[in-house]
């Protein structure tokens, strides 16, 4: 079955928060979601669709460096366990990254896994430069221009906090 990517519609929210709870198997991911969502940090939500129902979604939120707003974030990234492995989430990610990119920002960052998002240009090498809430090989970096900042210290909205 063929899927499609559009923009998420504000109604979506609960559909997509069931979503990330059935892809990760808890409801964290979900109430990130709704967080960024409500407090104005969300860039970009992507989902996919089959004409039926909503099989993955992905994320995108603002990230500060340096305290300013000059970098975005990647997550979360589900698809329901069923559509795993059929394309749909390297469709979000590419549809996120070329819509990004059209939109002017600089620079994107991830925490994942390393052998998923090499494949998109992240590196974890470059992202060593930023002071970040993560480090090690899965916090990945990927420059979108040539002019995105090349070091700096990250702050990530309030959604990711403990708690």
């Amino acid at each position: 079955m063929s899927v499609w990517i559009r923009p998420a519609h504000d109604d979506e929210i609960d559909a997509i928060a069931a979503l990330n709870t059935a892809a990760f198997g808890q409801s964290a991911e979900g109430k990130i979601v709704r967080r960024l969502k409500r407090d104005g940090d969300s860039v970009l939500s992507l989902i996919a669709h089959d004409d039926s129902q909503i099989v993955g979604h992905v994320q995108f939120f603002r990230i500060q460096i340096d305290g300013v707003p000059l970098a975005v974030g990647l997550g979360p990234m589900s698809v329901l366990p069923a559509r795993q492995r059929q394309g749909v989430g390297s469709g979000l990610v590419r549809t996120g990254l070329l819509a990004l990119e059209g939109a002017g920002e600089t620079r994107v960052f991830v925490l994942g896994h390393p052998d998923y998002y090499v494949r998109f240009g992240f590196s974890a090498e470059m992202a060593c430069n930023f002071a970040a809430p993560w480090n090690g090989p899965a916090f990945m970096t990927r420059a979108l221009t040539d002019a995105a900042p090349a070091s700096g210290t990250l702050t990530y909205p309030a959604a990711f906090e403990a708690g």
